[in-house]
């Protein structure tokens, strides 16, 4: 990471449906930024009006299966939106860093467009699986649905975006009226109940393996009752992998910070010595310069001091 954008680091995971932007401080993690599947650029203007200062910085959380060429991709288009350095890492790590406890955990992080499991322990994965289960594939059943309700040949981009909005708002809600028809959350319900039941085998067969103490359920789809209701006893934390990016990322800011102040301390007592080298065939004058140039710094930060010393330095050689 460039000492430029050191002011803020942010963790972002790069979700196919909707990624997440989120910041870690001794305060702890906030989620400050929504967008589109990859809008890095609305990211990085929603966290610039949070923090009302530049964000050049991130640490960007992907699949672990993600191609290395698709992965460069992703870097290229953050990089285009304003972001001077990114660091990428595994999704599994990312979890790892969010769950940041030693106990044995069964993790479900259930997305748009996929369903991954990991038994997660000291900070190493015992094992991961996943299902072809996921949010994309109930936009589809409930798109479909919408459409027959409404008497019509196929889905179109309409019919996906509705099927979209309308289920988050069953989440929340028993029915929703939608073109003088009353769309019920048991409708949803009794179209995904399988497949959600398929992918909690996944999960009874690790439980079982693992015996794990914690079950964590996270993603988009763990808003959805049925997901919480097939996944009982699961204790659901909202954006789990983007945490532990951000909790990366403040680890990276943290370690750059260090290197930048043993860097300014060696540079200053290079300085130092190179002042005391030449003090002695100084003039009155030029003394005077340098007790003047030593109170001048108290109070400043390492940086200015530098700077001041490297000034006086070149006025006297120049003398």
């Amino acid at each position: 990471m460039s000492a430029g954008g050191l002011n803020v680091c942010a963790g972002i995971d790069a979700g196919s449906s909707c990624s997440k932007l989120a910041y870690s401080d001794n305060l702890g993690t906030r989620i400050i930024a929504w967008a589109g599947a990859f809008d890095f650029l609305a990211l990085r203007e929603e966290a610039e009006i949070f923090f009302d200062e530049p964000v050049f910085s991130c640490v960007m959380a992907v699949h672990d299966d993600m191609p290395s060429r698709q992965r460069g991709a992703l870097r290229l288009k953050a990089e285009s939106s304003g972001f001077r350095d990114v660091e990428i890492m595994g999704q599994y790590e990312a979890l790892c860093l969010g769950l940041g406890d030693d106990v044995r955990t069964l993790v479900c992080d259930f997305g748009a467009s996929r369903c991954d499991f990991a038994v997660i322990e000291d900070g190493e994965i015992l094992e991961n699986s996943a299902c072809d289960v996921c949010g994309d594939m109930f936009d589809k059943v409930f798109a479909d649905y919408l459409r027959e309700r409404r008497l019509m040949k196929k889905a179109d981009e309409f019919i996906m975006s509705e099927a979209k909005r309308i289920k988050h708002i069953l989440s929340a809600e028993e029915s929703r009226l939608w073109h003088s028809m009353n769309i019920y959350r048991e409708d949803f319900t009794r179209l995904i109940y399988f497949p959600v039941m398929r992918a909690s085998r996944t999960a009874d067969r690790l439980a079982r393996v693992w015996k794990p103490g914690r079950f964590v359920l996270t993603g988009g789809c763990a808003e959805i009752p049925l997901v919480r209701e097939i996944f009982a006893g699961s204790e659901v934390i909202e954006g789990l992998a983007v945490k532990g990016a951000s909790l990366k990322a403040l680890a990276l800011t943290k370690q750059e910070a260090r290197k930048n102040i043993a860097d300014s301390v060696s540079r200053m007592r290079e300085l130092r010595a190179e002042l005391l080298s030449i003090e002695e065939g100084l003039n009155r004058q030029q003394k005077d310069r340098l007790y003047t140039l030593f109170r001048q710094a108290e109070g400043m930060n390492d940086a200015g001091i530098i700077t001041l010393m490297e000034s006086l330095i070149r006025e006297i050689r120049n003398a």
